[in-house]
């Protein structure tokens, strides 16, 4: 008996000894990202003719692709929560935001996209009258104070350093300016049946619904902005899981930026009478990140 209480107190050791061993050779959890997307066409486009081919969808896809040692998870989830979380500072990204300095709330990536800047989009017949009346480009702050024009653009929507402080200072107390609630493309709706004379926003989005409402619109740029382009990139929460992800995320994008699935997908939605576009995107996109990873091969090298 003596023997056997032995023999099992020398088993008991020696296994205890093995897991102690073992434990350090434990695989980590691996690293998960999870995508917040939103119904936003031609970001995202979750039904229709064109589902899932919104060029956000595809940077998505290519990210995932691109990302192979991640877990990844993709939600969709509403506007309104989707900044509620970023407040909270939630595990998520954000793959389609306009590219500005960190904040205590996001922490952005490297740039992933050029945009046109805003555009007044109008009828024929009120493009012409615009452009009459207030230049080409147009002078918008004078526009805006013009009565006898139906002006309306989405609710929620913020315009830039440039546009923004002229619609708050000359737009908020017109009776003929109206902020509509609704399907992003509302606004472009009225355009067309002749409701409104112009509303304000990106041509690309104006391209989404002539694609798919068979409508035809016209562009007018805008004096004030012309000169400041847009660029885009993917937000995350500015946390340490945040912090990581971006890095992992910048480094995916040296390949991701230069895809064949994701080039084709800009290139569809971006270079329609924007014969400028493809010298944007490898100025403001691809040069900066080529610069960023050559830094980074240096740095490697010393």
């Amino acid at each position: 008996m003596e023997y056997t209480k032995g023999l099992l107190a020398l088993v008991l050791i020696s296994l205890s000894g093995l897991t102690l061993q073992a434990e350090p050779f434990i695989s980590p959890e691996p690293h998960k990202v999870t995508w917040a997307v939103n119904d936003g066409p031609p970001f995202h486009i979750l039904d229709g003719d064109y589902q899932s081919q919104g060029f956000c969808d595809v940077l998505v896809k290519e990210m995932i692709q691109a990302m192979p040692d991640s877990e990844h998870e993709v939600l969709t989830i509403p506007p309104a929560r989707i900044a509620r979380l970023r407040e909270k500072r939630a595990p998520l990204c954000f793959p389609c935001m306009i590219q500005r300095p960190d904040t205590p709330i996001t922490r952005y990536s490297a740039a992933t996209l050029y945009y046109q800047p805003h555009q007044l989009i109008a009828s024929a017949s009120s493009a012409g009258l615009i452009g009459q009346r207030y230049g080409q480009p147009v002078d918008f702050a004078a526009l805006l104070q013009d009565p006898s024009l139906q002006f309306g653009r989405p609710l929620g929507r913020a315009y830039g350093d440039e546009l923004q402080p002229l619609l708050d200072q000359f737009s908020e107390s017109q009776p003929n300016h109206r902020v509509l609630s609704g399907k992003s493309t509302l606004a472009l709706n009225m355009v067309a049946l002749g409701r409104l004379d112009y509303t304000l926003d990106y041509p690309v989005i104006g391209r989404y619904f002539e694609l798919t409402e068979k409508e035809n619109l016209y562009y007018l740029p805008i004096a004030q902005n012309q000169n400041s382009p847009i660029i885009g990139a993917i937000g995350c929460s500015n946390t340490e899981w945040g912090k990581r992800t971006i890095e992992k995320i910048d480094t995916a994008l040296v390949e991701v930026l230069r895809s064949e699935p994701y080039l084709s997908s800009i290139g569809f939605w971006f270079t329609k009478n924007n014969p400028d576009f493809w010298q944007n995107y490898k100025e403001h996109v691809l040069k900066p990140i080529r610069e960023n990873d050559d830094e980074k091969k240096a740095s490697l090298a010393e």
